[in-house]
């Protein structure tokens, strides 16, 4: 089970942020509500997923939901999809013009709602912000 308290502090020590409890409630919030509207493609949890692209492998595809990919293999073959050279920002531009509309993966949604958690202050000034907010909805997967 999560220490909440811990976990903050450990959090903004590690990252040298200034992330508040209320901050920390609404990513644990985000958390599980995207773990429950969405499978994850690499982890066991879709969050879990996401985080480990952005705390850990820096391989985006690691964060991909399930409905991401099956989108995805829509269009372009797995090896595609996984190949390092092409981004996930592509496949979306490529998705959204062979389908005629504006398509977002969940993972990029799920990125968009946490820096919406984050003050512009925080952006700017705290290099590792972002990334700490990821690791925090990390441990909430736990």
């Amino acid at each position: 089970m999560l220490n909440t308290q811990q976990t903050q502090t450990e959090t903004n020590e590690i990252y040298n942020t200034t992330l508040t409890e209320q901050q920390f409630a609404q990513l644990e919030a985000l958390t599980h509500t995207w773990n429950t509207q969405c499978a994850g493609d690499y982890e066991s949890t879709f969050v879990g997923g996401v985080a480990h692209a952005y705390c850990d492998s820096g391989i985006m595809t690691d964060g991909l939901s399930g409905r991401d990919v099956k989108m995805l293999n829509k269009y372009f073959t797995s090896e595609t999809v996984y190949n390092s050279e092409i981004t996930v920002d592509d496949m979306e531009q490529w998705v959204t013009q062979l389908e005629g509309n504006e398509w977002e993966t969940d993972l990029f949604r799920f990125v968009a709602a946490v820096r919406d958690v984050l003050t512009e202050k925080q952006c700017v000034d705290e290099e590792d912000a972002m990334e700490a907010a990821m690791h925090y909805c990390w441990q909430c997967c736990e």
